[in-house]
């Protein structure tokens, strides 16, 4: 896989998962439920897409997760009827906070493991947030 298709592959997924922890301002809610899914089944999707995309940030180089940030600086939330319907799935996790925490725990996780890898997130970093009063 090339270069650029790698990181908006990387991009693509970690967007759509991380919009599910992050709320944007035009993005709206989706409901499982009102999509015919059930509870049992979408938690198991959502696990697996979380994985799936931990397992990609996971696997990525420095410089694809540096773009990648900054692609997700400037992208801007659509409306959930405009997603896939696996991106809509993920959206639900804003108002649910049991798929919330899923996709916060693998996603988050890989991130945070990748940019502490990467020196971009660093104890100095980290300590200034403890010093603020």
């Amino acid at each position: 896989m090339s270069r650029s298709k790698s990181i908006v592959s990387l991009g693509s997924c970690a967007f759509v998962a991380l919009t599910a922890v992050f709320p944007l301002s035009a993005h709206a809610q989706a409901d499982p439920s009102q999509l015919g899914i059930p509870e049992e089944t979408t938690f198991a999707i959502i696990t697996r897409m979380s994985d799936t995309v931990a397992a990609r940030i996971s696997a990525s180089s420095c410089e694809d997760t540096r773009d990648l940030l900054k692609e997700m600086r400037k992208s801007k939330g659509g409306k959930t009827s405009e997603l896939s319907l696996e991106g809509q799935l993920l959206a639900s996790a804003q108002t649910q906070p049991k798929l919330k925490q899923v996709v916060a725990n693998r996603v988050g996780t890989a991130l945070a493991l990748k940019l502490m890898d990467c020196n971009m997130m660093n104890p100095d970093t980290l300590g200034a947030l403890f010093d603020k009063q």
